[in-house]
């Protein structure tokens, strides 16, 4: 589960067990209400117990447009949960 959506970073619970600091992932964004679905490219920064932080090194023009878009859905639809699963 996404915990925390910034421009250049997020915090997922859930992944068990976590990847090794330095790790390159690829996580799926689902924004909420919305039929869109998008990755974003990351590496773990930190993991403390089920929370793992990520950093997003570099995204594309329409990876930023997708996290702009989900942090504005994520204000307005705080009751909604996103959902983000990371792939290795």
């Amino acid at each position: 589960m996404l915990l925390l959506l910034t421009p250049k970073s997020l915090c997922l619970s859930g992944i068990v067990p976590p990847p090794p600091v330095g790790s390159a992932l690829r996580v799926a964004i689902t924004l909420p209400g919305r039929y869109i679905e998008f990755e974003v490219p990351a590496v773990v920064a930190w993991f403390d117990g089920p929370e793992i932080g990520l950093e997003m090194p570099y995204l594309t023009a329409r990876q930023a447009y997708g996290v702009a878009l989900a942090i504005d859905l994520i204000d307005v639809t705080d009751s909604q949960p996103v959902h983000a699963r990371a792939r290795r």
